[in-house]
């Protein structure tokens, strides 16, 4: 029997405290020990054909994989736990979802198990303990459920952080053009400006002014060309013309290389030498502390402007 209870939790240990049917089978724990377990409180049910060592807490991970076991080996983890799993923005864990390919049935103990057509191999990935959907056909998956403002969101940080590619996503979505899949349409609508993928600006911008519309704080002018004093062009993400404030947004600092560096630098001095008061606001500025950000645009409105009717308008593009 301790060679069993040790079997038990070996097993148990390496997938977050569960273990199957099967593998108690394979380790010997008949049918009748298994029962004997349960009555005694040392496993407790976690699916149909899963049980959990009772001294392992519950977790969200393990309720996502539970189902996965329980759904058998060709369950994938997909939808919103996929979705999750991937870091996609703005979906926190808490939903149980997994895929199995054909018309078989399975009645979840908890979540929610997908019945799709197919499941092609460049369709899954493997993440740690979980075989999930990859991050494209996890999008696809869930796009139907989420307005354009969400899966603008989940695109723009999926690329800026590497877990979506853009060309795989609009090659995907174009070939389901007129499918009647729901969600297609929305996706293909952020993309089909024909850009390598979406503007991280763009949606920073949208997300700008949302933040500066929900405080009652006036808008800046967006995408302003001005003329440095050394003759170079810039494009200045947002400007308030009477108080000569220019707001840029993450990607005019974020740069790695010496190169890219001076060509910042440059661009600020320039700025800032036709009189212009530069604010710069990151990816995590617009989206954990947007109170910040209003605080900020406030403070650089606030008081004497000096009229600055001055020599920068001069600069102006037309």
């Amino acid at each position: 029997m301790a060679r069993i209870d040790a079997a038990i939790a070996e097993r148990a240990g390496q997938q977050l405290g569960l273990i199957t049917f099967d593998q108690l089978d394979g380790i010997g724990c008949t049918p009748a020990m298994r029962r004997a377990r349960v009555r005694q409180g040392t496993l407790v049910p976690a699916g149909r054909r899963v049980l959990r060592a009772a001294a392992v807490p519950r977790c969200w991970e393990q309720r996502v994989l539970a189902l996965a076991l329980d759904a058998g080996p060709q369950a994938v983890v997909s939808h919103r736990s996929a979705a999750a799993l991937w870091g996609f923005k703005g979906i926190a864990p808490g939903a149980v979802e997994v895929s199995i390919p054909g018309n078989r049935r399975h009645h979840a103990f908890e979540g929610a198990v997908h019945r799709v057509s197919t499941l092609v191999p460049d369709d899954v990935r493997r993440r740690g303990l979980f075989t999930l959907t990859s991050p494209t056909r996890t999008l696809l998956d869930i796009a139907a459920r989420l307005s354009p403002r969400q899966l603008e969101g989940i695109l723009d940080h999926g690329v800026r952080e590497g877990t979506l590619c853009a060309d795989e996503v609009a090659s995907r979505f174009a070939g389901l053009r007129g499918s009647g899949r729901r969600g297609v349409a929305k996706v293909e609508g952020l993309l089909q400006d024909g850009l390598d993928g979406p503007r991280p600006e763009s949606w920073l911008e949208r997300e700008l002014l949302s933040i500066l519309d929900a405080a009652g704080v006036p808008r800046p002018q967006l995408q302003v060309e001005l003329r440095l004093p050394s003759g170079r062009l810039v494009r200045v993400d947002g400007l308030y013309f009477d108080e000569g404030v220019v707001l840029e947004l993450d990607g005019h600092g974020s740069h790695a290389t010496r190169r890219e560096r001076q060509h910042d630098a440059e661009r600020a001095s320039g700025l800032v030498a036709l009189g212009l008061r530069v604010v710069v606001f990151t990816y995590e500025d617009l989206t954990e502390r947007p109170d910040y950000v209003v605080r900020t645009v406030l403070a650089h409105l606030d008081g004497d402007s000096l009229n600055r009717m001055c020599a920068w308008r001069a600069h102006l593009v037309q």
